[in-house]
């Protein structure tokens, strides 16, 4: 009795043991298929790989994909022409082989752009869309005068016959041609003085008609950093003070409003912004 247990015991060991062996040997058969699917599968994509790089490149050659019409748009101050033969295209490239990106870095490069849009209208139209700096002042370097954006970038020196009439901000000689490596704090105080100058003529692009921006002549920036206003009809300075602010240049249009309303331009030697709190000082020449 005890012996065919344990012959029974056995034979089922036995049987488990084959059976474990039968799963694994029928597990292993779907990993070859899995296999020779995914080798496959990598085979078919590299031949598809080459086959759509071999069609690009007879594509990129092919007359029918050759640049017949070249749209420019949005330039105003810039020549078309300037902008065609910055881009290096001609209408033999291919609008496929040519590289968007190095068009747009060659265009960039001028001076007076600032930003470049460069997109494909498939087959045979290339479209360059143009952004210009737009000046906002003049600025007095030791240099010469240079245009300046609304973001404080000097851009691009100013020569006649250009247009000139923009307010000139003087004063920052120094500052402006400072090497950068004087470190970035002085950067840093260099473009907030120049800030304050355009936030003025900022106010006066959007502000009274008695203080236009037209009437602006000059922006001195002085060695404290204070701010005098120079008009172009008037002689006499205008003492802003350091502070730039849009109630400040409110009050001084009212004061200029009455200054003309009553006629006594004539008489008056300066205005000081910066005199007292909420008041105003325009000195006048001693006519006795």
């Amino acid at each position: 009795m005890i012996k065919k247990k344990i012959t029974d015991s056995r034979f089922k060991q036995k049987k488990q043991q084959s059976g474990w062996a039968a799963k694994q040997k029928k597990d292993s058969k779907p990993d070859k298929k899995r296999f020779l699917f995914l080798s496959t599968g990598a085979a078919v994509g590299l031949f598809v790989g080459i086959g759509i790089f071999s069609i690009y490149k007879l594509l990129a050659v092919s007359d029918f994909f050759q640049i017949t019409s070249i749209k420019i748009e949005g330039v105003r101050r810039l020549d078309k022409q300037q902008i065609l033969e910055l881009s290096g295209v001609t209408i033999r490239t291919n609008l496929l082989a040519m590289s968007a990106a190095s068009v747009k870095q060659k265009i960039e490069e001028h001076k007076w752009v600032k930003k470049v849009v460069v997109e494909r209208d498939l087959p045979s139209d290339l479209i360059i869309k143009i952004q210009e700096r737009v000046p906002a002042a003049l600025v007095n370097t030791e240099n010469g005068l240079f245009f300046m954006d609304k973001s404080g970038v000097v851009f691009a020196e100013a020569n006649p016959p250009e247009d000139l009439d923009y307010p000139v901000i003087t004063g920052i000689e120094k500052k402006l041609d400072a090497p950068v490596a004087s470190g970035a704090k002085a950067e840093q105080e260099r473009g907030e003085v120049l800030e304050k100058a355009l936030l003025f003529i900022r106010y006066a692009g959007a502000g009274s008609s008695s203080l236009p921006r037209q009437n602006i002549s000059e922006i001195h920036i002085t060695e404290n950093d204070e701010y005098i206003l120079f008009l172009a009809d008037r002689p006499f300075p205008i003492y802003i003070g350091k502070e730039v602010s849009s109630k400040r240049y409110y009050r001084l249009a009212k004061v200029l409003y009455w200054l003309y309303k009553k006629r006594e331009f004539s008489d008056v030697n300066f205005i000081r912004m910066d005199y007292m709190n909420n008041r105003v000082l325009v000195g006048k020449n001693d006519t006795n």
